[in-house]
């Protein structure tokens, strides 16, 4: 069964085949879990997205499909990156910057224009919000994302300790993540990532 191709698994999958889905568990884990660890950088929350991943694909078995290269690696990627969005929309979740500058790219790449629409229109609303934001949480924010500062520069810039900079930079993102959750923004959170340094 190993040498079967992605599409032939699919056709024993939907037929309730329990060995197929496994070796399609057993050929995709491992890449869809490097995939999402490297972007949450939590391994233990990584396996268990993965492991949701999987118990989607065989609870949603009739709606499974193969991309244009005959393997399911598209829709599982695409799964993997919705995962990322739910878990960075939690409250008090870390996020890192780095993220979403890959997940940007990645929404650049599908050429959408619904999508492009989209993310200009978050990028304004993050604007709005920032300015909103108290002059003692939008100036470092601002300062760690327009000059790329460190915390350490920030904190000698504005004569503060680079705990009270990071606790106000941390607080900035939770208030606008929530803002933008509130509006329907559920890609917020991954446009947040663009204004932040590590």
């Amino acid at each position: 069964m190993e040498k079967l191709t992605d599409r032939q698994l699919l056709s024993l999958i939907q037929e309730g085949n329990h060995a197929a889905f496994t070796n399609l568990v057993n050929r995709y884990w491992e890449e869809i879990f490097i995939y999402i660890k490297s972007r949450i950088r939590q391994s233990a929350d990584a396996q268990d997205m993965v492991q949701d991943i999987f118990i989607s694909c065989w609870n949603s078995r009739e709606r499974l499909y193969v991309g244009d290269n005959g393997r399911l690696n598209a829709y599982l990627y695409q799964a993997a990156r919705y995962t990322i969005i739910d878990y960075f929309a939690k409250p008090g979740t870390t996020v890192y910057n780095d993220i979403l500058l890959e997940q940007a790219a990645d929404y650049e790449k599908e050429d959408n224009f619904e999508s492009k629409i989209y993310l200009k229109e978050l990028e304004h609303c993050i604007r709005e919000e920032v300015s909103l934001l108290p002059e003692r949480l939008r100036t470092p924010y601002l300062l760690s994302r327009e000059a790329n500062m460190s915390m350490k520069d920030i904190a000698l810039k504005l004569s503060l300790s680079e705990q009270t900079v990071k606790n106000n930079i941390t607080l900035a993102l939770r208030t606008l993540r929530t803002r933008l959750h509130e509006n329907g923004h559920y890609l917020g959170t991954l446009m947040l990532l663009l204004s932040l340094s590590n």
